[in-house]
């Protein structure tokens, strides 16, 4: 066999996920909920895929943009959120394409640029017969709100074997101004994530540096094909909360118990001559036992053992055989949920996609690599952030915080002076005009009859003011 966990033309591969929760049990296809703009007024934050009426070239159409995982079978022009796989496709070898759609929504004339861009991917490796499974894609930034988005698309198998997935290599492609510039992405965009960035049209040496400035003209998407095959080896993983009832998807809380089973068979006519499995923990799940063996090709399943330490390392297992007839065996083991499931965050909803990776070596000389996983939904909900108290520092244009004439001592007695000086000499004035029309009327006869009278009887130091002096 090649050297164990190689690159064998292609790779299976689920990494560490979040999700959306609605409720206890029922899951979107995309999340987390996040603010929805428009592409008339888009965001003055960094975020992505969160507009909800992008028809642009660039996004082919994509419309509600939270959508942007989709399938399709090669060949076929049309992106939709499942493809079907038949008999004659898994026969055939038929390939299908994945598609992940990115936009940085933040306003053009911010200049915001999303820093530390990955796009992490996701598909199943084995299908079972008359079964759904999800691909799936996970976009984050260092310095984006919320720090990521996902999304999934349904691989449907409606054949009665089960089907498997491999990853068609080299074939991951990241595409920008309407698919005119292209550029490669590696394999670890199944794995640790892919940095992307931005590319200018014509420019050939682009540099994938995690930089994704605003704006939809900065979009971009990739496709990576996968290829199904009829299933020989068999490899499932499923979780549980009280060690009895198994699925596929499970909820629970930080803090509590999971308990795994991972069961392989063969159930094809070769025997394998070597095998490496492996379980590597996503952040946030801690293992608080070892992983245990017990071999049911055996009568009573009697052989029961610890595996290697090495199962949860990048190392992996490398003790035992499958052998031809579907009895297997499996493997089980029990991880706690710690605080840091949401990423040094206190609350949050996560989707831990805890995945086992097996590969394997015919007797016939052929070789292959699968994966599967158990998805774990955890959720514990944030306490709302009360508004901002407003002051007059931070919101100076309130009317309350308009400046005020000063009113200080000083210049409410000067204010008093003023007033009373002005009142004073119009009094005064008004007084003394009065007085003259009296006597001018008088001089002339108008009022013969009339004693002209003072409203007030002037000072005999100021003789001026008698009216006998005015007569005259």
């Amino acid at each position: 066999m090649k050297r164990l966990f190689r690159k064998t033309g292609g790779i299976i591969a689920v990494i560490t996920m979040l999700i959306a929760f609605q409720g206890a049990s029922i899951v979107n296809a995309w999340g987390p909920e996040r603010p929805i703009f428009k592409m008339e007024k888009p965001a003055d934050y960094v975020t992505f895929n969160s507009i909800d009426n992008n028809q642009s070239s660039e996004s082919v159409g994509l419309g509600d943009e939270r959508n942007f995982v989709r399938v399709r079978k090669a060949g076929e022009t049309t992106f939709t959120d499942k493809v079907e796989i038949s008999d004659a496709d898994a026969l055939a070898g038929q390939e299908f394409e994945v598609y992940v759609f990115y936009h940085n929504n933040a306003a053009s004339n911010y200049n915001l640029t999303a820093e530390n861009t990955k796009v992490f991917a996701y598909f199943p490796g084995i299908i079972s017969g008359n079964s759904t499974a999800e691909t799936g894609a996970k976009i984050s930034a260092s310095n984006a709100k919320p720090t990521s988005v996902w999304d999934e698309a349904d691989f449907i198998n409606q054949s009665s074997i089960g089907v498997r997935l491999r990853y068609v290599e080299d074939s991951a492609t990241i595409y920008w101004n309407g698919g005119r510039t292209t550029a490669k992405i590696g394999e670890d965009l199944f794995t640790t994530g892919a940095l992307i960035g931005y590319c200018a049209e014509g420019q050939t040496n682009c540099v994938l540096d995690g930089k994704v400035p605003g704006c939809a003209e900065y979009s971009g998407y990739i496709i990576y094909k996968v290829k199904a095959e009829q299933a020989s080896i068999y490899l499932s993983k499923m979780a549980s909360t009280d060690g009895i009832n198994y699925y596929d998807n499970i909820t629970a809380r930080v803090g509590d118990t999971i308990h795994y089973k991972v069961v392989a068979k063969n159930l094809g006519s070769i025997a394998t001559t070597q095998i490496a499995i492996k379980d590597q923990l996503p952040t946030g799940l801690v293992a608080t036992t070892d992983a245990i063996f017990k071999d049911t090709a055996t009568e009573g399943a009697n052989k029961t053992e610890a595996l290697s330490s090495d199962f949860f390392t990048s190392t992996g297992a490398k003790s035992y055989q499958l052998s031809v007839g579907g009895a297997g065996w499996y493997i089980e083991y029990d991880a706690k949920i710690t605080d840091e499931v949401f990423g040094g965050e206190t609350c949050g909803a996560a989707k831990l996609i805890n995945t086992v990776y097996m590969d394997y070596a015919l007797a016939d000389g052929g070789y292959g690599s699968l994966g599967n996983q158990a998805a774990v939904l955890v959720s514990s909900p944030c306490a709302e952030e009360e508004p901002p108290k407003k002051d007059c520092v931070t919101n100076p244009e309130m009317p309350e915080c308009q400046e005020l004439p000063k009113t200080g001592p000083l210049e409410i007695v000067m204010a008093i002076v003023v007033i009373a000086g002005i009142g004073g000499g119009g009094y005064y004035l008004y007084r003394s005009r009065r007085t003259l029309n009296k006597v001018e009327s008088a001089a002339k006869g108008d009022t013969p009859d009339e004693k002209i009278e003072l409203d007030e009887k002037p000072s005999e130091e100021d003789s001026s003011q008698k009216p006998d002096n005015m007569v005259e």
